[in-house]
């Protein structure tokens, strides 16, 4: 009898993990954050690398970032070489296996999407900050941010069969959602359909391509180039000779450029949120959006 109760205490033990037990989703990115939050919901426990306040380009590998990778059961990056600079290292002192590319708790997003702005042919520094794979800004275009979701979502699925019904059924229901808010996005912003605008680095093509503007010019003279005086003179007479209304930046870089061209065009400067967390109201991605148009559309600038 005593081995009975032994077996039968071993058998709620594990049915107890079962029940209690979630997959550890560590993410690059806070956007990849909310994608997995919405659709792991109570099954998942999600952690970002970065901050939504900060350039996803540029991190450092901290103690605190290694015990997360070492931890995790997924990985999620935004990948086109995004993370370059701070991810392979991060990843070859975790020491996780089940993290490493190639294996199943490791996912790139960017294979989901048909990026734009891919390099065909050398690319080198002189160029500038040239993503040869393709313009990582991705998560920029509410329709890319539906596939990556779903990539999200199957992945789960795949590391945690028993649950696969249910992370496609939230899927399904943020992807309802995403719907329904991007027709109202679009319809929102209809007035902006076709218009010049300047950015001040190469963020938001997907933005553009997905509502309509066109990005005529960049205040980086390429990317990732501070802006020179010469520079910032030849946008003056761009901007002035075709009549551009708008410039759209990232808060984390400098405003001395921005200011500069406004005072001399009065070309109006709008700041947008790039990404979930770059402001304390914006904790979804449908936040994100909100924001994002909220500030087109607020005719007072910056």
């Amino acid at each position: 009898m005593k081995i009975y109760r032994v077996l039968f205490g071993l058998l709620l033990l594990m049915i107890s993990f079962d029940a209690y037990s979630v997959l550890r989703i560590v993410t690059t990115t806070q956007d990849l954050a909310a994608f997995a939050e919405a659709v792991g919901g109570e099954r998942v426990k999600v952690q970002s690398l970065t901050q939504g306040t900060r350039d996803p380009h540029f991190a450092a590998a901290k103690p605190s970032m290694i015990r997360k990778v070492f931890r995790a059961d997924l990985l999620l990056v935004i990948g086109a070489d995004m993370e370059i600079g701070w991810l392979p290292p991060l990843l070859q002192s975790a020491r996780n296996a089940r993290v490493q590319p190639g294996n199943p708790g490791y996912l790139d997003l960017s294979n989901s999407i048909a990026l734009l702005g891919k390099s065909s042919g050398p690319v080198t520094r002189a160029m500038g900050d040239v993503h040869a794979k393709g313009n990582p800004h991705y998560w920029l275009d509410p329709a890319n941010g539906i596939r990556m979701a779903q990539a999200i979502a199957a992945r789960l699925g795949e590391l945690d069969p028993s649950h696969k019904d249910e992370y496609q059924k939230r899927f399904n229901t943020f992807a309802q959602t995403m719907d329904k808010k991007l027709q109202s996005w679009q319809a929102s912003l209809a007035h902006l359909k076709h218009k010049p605008f300047i950015a001040y680095h190469t963020s938001f093509v997907y933005l553009a391509d997905a509502f309509g503007f066109l990005i005529v010019d960049e205040v980086e003279p390429k990317p990732g180039i501070a802006p020179s005086a010469a520079s910032l003179s030849a946008l003056v007479s761009r901007i002035d000779n075709n009549e551009i209304g708008l410039l759209i930046i990232e808060p984390y870089y400098e405003r001395r450029s921005s200011r500069y061209l406004n005072e001399k065009t009065g070309i109006r400067v709008v700041v947008l949120p790039q990404s979930v967390g770059a402001r304390p109201d914006i904790n979804s991605y449908i936040d994100l959006f909100d924001a994002i148009v909220a500030a087109l559309n607020d005719t007072g600038g910056k």
